[in-house]
């Protein structure tokens, strides 16, 4: 593939960029490196919320759970070029137009426990209507103001 990565349901194939498998050994510690930085990542973005989000994963199917930590919070989310603070409101001005008012109220509650500032992510959510539409800017405010920071630990 482009990413120089072979899926298959439950595992991954490791290549170099020219094509060479890597050693099992090293495919295994980047899996392992992958669900640790996932875990943790996660954990930060939930916070108390996280145990509940993992066995609702782990219901619908324990490989859905681990392909959410290991690749969505591992190898997406806990990469080290941005800070976990702006990979948060990045993904919070891309769930601000999706109509997903729920995901955008973890990740909104993610980016603060993340580090960024409530003015930060209001100032993310204030662009959400040149990609996306007035009502979608609506709805984004409609999530923001919902939040109740007590309640969450912010």
């Amino acid at each position: 593939s482009a990413f120089g990565k072979e899926q298959r349901i439950g595992s991954s194939t490791q290549t170099r960029p020219g094509g060479d498998q890597l050693p099992p050994r090293a495919e295994a510690q980047l899996g392992v490196r992958w669900q640790e930085s996932g875990e943790k990542t996660c954990e930060t973005i939930y916070g108390r919320g996280y145990d509940k989000l993992r066995q609702q994963m782990k219901q619908l199917h324990p490989i859905l759970d681990a392909m959410m930590i290991e690749h969505g919070y591992g190898a997406v989310l806990s990469r080290p070029t941005l800070s976990l603070r702006l990979r948060e409101l990045c993904v919070v001005a891309i769930l601000a137009g999706q109509q997903v008012a729920p995901q955008l109220n973890s990740h909104i509650r993610g980016a603060l426990r993340a580090g960024a500032s409530e003015e930060e992510v209001r100032t993310v959510i204030a662009q959400t209507h040149l990609a996306w539409g007035e009502e979608a800017q609506e709805e984004a405010n409609a999530t923001m103001s919902s939040i109740d920071h007590a309640r969450y630990g912010l």
